[in-house]
C-alpha cells in the first residue's frame, strides 16, 4: 500500500476499552479507577425504564447521584443546558452516559459545560474550543454504530436553524468505554442495519479521508471485515451474544479509525440532511455511501482495494478502477440485503432541495476532510440526485 510522499501523522486513542457480556457491573470498579465519586447518569426517554438503565443504577448504588433521561436524537442546545443544571443540582463529579450516540454526545456536551461552569454551550462549538480534559466520563454504549464512546466528536443540532453543530477537541473522549453486548441484544432488526451501516461508513470513509494513515487502515480494515461477517447473523439471531460482541467491536475499532483520519463527503452530507429533515444518522450514511464512493473514485481508487480485501473479493488481476467499482457494488449488495432503504426518495427526503443539501454539506467537517476536494455545492448536486 502506498501512502502519502511524506507520511507523518499523530495517533491518539486514550479510551480504555472494558468488554464483555456482563461488563456493565464494572462501573463502579471504573469510577473509582477514575476518581469519580459521584456519577450523573444520562440516557434518553425509551431507555429510562429499561432493564439495562435499571440495572446500571442498582449497579451504582449510592454513588449514582441522579438520573438525566432527557437525552433526545440530535440532542439540542436547550437539554444540554438542563442536563447541566442537573449535574450541579445533584453534586455530581462525573457522568455515565448509556444509550446511543445521542446520548453519549448529550453527555459529552453537559461535561463540558460542568468542568467549564458555563451555561451556554455554543462558545465551545467548533474545533478545539475546549482545550482541556471535560469531567470523568464512562461511556456505556447500547447501540453498535456511532462509537462516540472513542472519539473526541459530539454532534448537538440546533432545531431552530436546523443545523447540527459539531464540538471537537481531545478532550471529549471518554477515558472509559464499557462494551456489554447483553445491551445490544434488545435492539430491533431495523435499527441493529443502520446502526452498523454507520459503522460501516466510518471504516469504508476512514479510507478516503484526507488524513489516512497505516493505524487507522488497520483498524478500519478489521471494523469493516467484522461488520461483513457478523451484522448478518445479528439480523438473523439477534440474540447471538458472539455476533453482538463482534460487531460492538467493529463500532469501536471503525471510531478508533475515523478518529484519527476522520470521515469524508458521506459524513458531510449525512450531517445536512440530518440537520434539515432529522434523517437518521446511520440511515442517511448507509444510502449515501456507495454514491460518495463514486464520487471519489477518481482519487481513491487505489485506497478501496483494502475494503475489496475485507469484503473478501476475488482482486487478482484487476486494475485499481475496477476494483474500486467492484467494491462499491460489494457494499450496495450487502446495505441492500440489511433490508434498509436504499434511495432518499423512500425516507421523504424532497428532491427539489438538493441544493440547499449541498450548500450546507459543502461546510460540514467531514466535507472539508474529504480526500477529494469540493469547492463548489454544485460538485455534491449530482451525487444526492444519485442517491435520491
Amino acid at each position: 500500500m502506498t501512502y502519502k510522499d511524506r507520511l507523518s501523522f499523530g495517533f491518539h486513542i486514550p479510551t480504555k476499552i472494558v468488554f464483555g457480556a456482563g461488563s456493565l457491573k464494572e462501573a463502579v470498579k471504573e469510577m473509582d479507577g477514575l476518581g469519580m465519586k459521584k456519577a450523573l447518569v444520562v440516557t434518553d426517554g425509551t431507555l429510562k425504564d429499561s432493564s439495562m438503565v435499571k440495572t446500571l443504577m442498582e449497579v451504582l448504588g449510592e454513588r449514582a447521584a441522579g438520573l438525566f433521561p432527557e437525552a433526545i436524537p440530535d440532542s439540542s442546545f436547550q437539554v444540554v443546558s438542563r442536563g447541566a443544571g442537573v449535574f450541579r443540582e445533584k453534586g455530581a463529579d462525573g457522568i455515565i452516559s448509556i444509550g446511543g450516540g445521542s446520548s453519549m454526545d448529550t453527555a459529552k456536551a453537559i461535561g463540558v459545560l460542568a468542568k467549564k461552569g458555563k451555561e451556554d454551550l455554543q462558545e465551545f462549538v467548533g474545533i478545539g474550543k475546549i482545550g482541556e480534559r471535560i469531567v470523568p466520563h464512562i461511556a456505556v454504549p447500547t447501540t453498535s454504530g456511532t462509537a462516540s464512546e472513542v472519539t473526541q466528536f459530539a454532534t448537538v443540532k440546533d432545531h431552530e436553524a436546523r443545523e447540527k453543530r459539531l464540538l471537537s477537541d481531545p478532550g471529549l473522549i471518554p477515558p472509559v468505554a464499557i462494551l456489554d453486548p447483553l445491551l445490544t441484544v434488545s435492539l430491533p432488526p431495523q435499527m441493529t442495519a443502520a446502526t452498523a451501516m454507520d459503522a460501516m461508513s466510518h471504516g469504508v470513509e476512514s479510507f478516503h479521508a484526507r488524513f489516512y494513515e497505516p493505524i487507522a487502515d488497520a483498524l478500519a480494515h478489521q471494523a469493516i471485515r467484522l461488520i461483513v461477517q457478523y451484522l448478518p447473523v445479528c439480523l438473523q439471531k439477534p440474540d447471538d451474544l458472539e455476533a453482538r460482541g463482534m460487531l460492538a467491536i467493529a463500532s469501536t475499532l471503525g471510531g478508533m479509525a475515523f478518529q484519527n483520519a476522520l470521515v469524508g463527503c458521506v459524513h458531510g452530507m449525512a450531517h445536512a440532511l440530518g440537520g434539515m429533515y432529522g434523517l437518521h444518522h446511520g440511515l442517511a450514511n448507509s444510502i449515501l455511501l456507495p454514491h460518495g464512493m463514486r464520487f471519489n473514485m477518481p482519487v481513491s481508487a487505489p485506497r478501496y482495494r483494502q475494503v475489496a480485501e475485507a469484503f473478501g473479493l476475488d482482486l487478482k488481476g484487476k486494475t485499481d478502477l475496477q476494483i474500486g467499482e467492484m467494491t462499491v457494488q460489494a457494499v450496495e449488495e450487502f446495505s441492500k440485503n440489511t433490508g434498509l432503504p436504499q434511495k432518499l426518495s423512500q425516507v421523504n427526503i424532497p428532491r427539489e432541495n438538493m441544493l440547499e443539501v449541498a450548500k450546507l454539506a459543502l461546510n460540514d467537517p467531514g466535507m472539508k476532510s474529504n480526500l477529494r476536494r469540493v469547492t463548489d455545492p454544485q460538485e455534491i448536486v449530482p451525487v444526492l440526485l444519485a442517491a435520491w
